[in-house]
């Protein structure tokens, strides 16, 4: 079995590394495109069973508008493949549907890419390891070949001593 704190040569402790993350930055759907605030956090957790082992991913995420609020609940399993450098993942969700796709580790990025269960919708994210507590996220969400979703995020996971604030403007494009 796979030790999953050794994955990616340990060189990502997003996933390899139990623990919470703050997200911030900025998304843009609809048409014509709009720009929202996206603010949120993620709990990293690792489920290692007798035959099976995952790292899971929970989080809650909020489109920060005046207008039109929504906070929405983010939950991926993601399991060891056969090949060292990928994992698969899943997504059970109420708003596109279930999602399915692979992370590859590339150098100092993961990337995933995804497709929902109907194929009707595909997409990528891509985690740019920016030192040992920060992330920078850019991923597009896809229908019709037509842009659904696009989103620039930065990562953090807070410091032993207290959380650390993410620069707003950080992530804008």
């Amino acid at each position: 079995m796979v030790n999953l704190k050794k994955l990616f040569k340990g060189e990502h402790p997003f996933l390899t590394e139990p623990g919470f993350w703050i997200v911030a930055g900025h998304g843009m759907s609809g048409e014509p495109l709009d720009r929202v605030p996206i603010q949120g956090r993620i709990q990293i957790s690792h489920e290692v069973g007798q035959d099976t082992q995952k790292i899971l991913n929970i989080g809650e995420m909020s489109v920060v508008s005046r207008s039109n609020p929504l906070t929405f609940q983010t939950s991926y399993e993601m399991i060891p493949s056969e090949d060292a450098l990928q994992l698969d993942f899943f997504q059970a969700n109420e708003t596109v549907g279930d999602l399915k796709g692979k992370v590859v580790f590339f150098d100092d990025r993961l990337i995933s890419t995804y497709t929902s269960g109907d194929g009707s919708l595909t997409g990528y994210e891509v985690l740019h390891r920016m030192g040992e507590n920060r992330y920078a996220v850019t991923g597009t969400l896809l229908g019709a070949g037509k842009l659904v979703n696009l989103w620039k995020l930065d990562l953090v996971r807070p410091s032993e001593n207290g959380p650390q604030e993410i620069d707003e403007h950080s992530s804008e494009a």
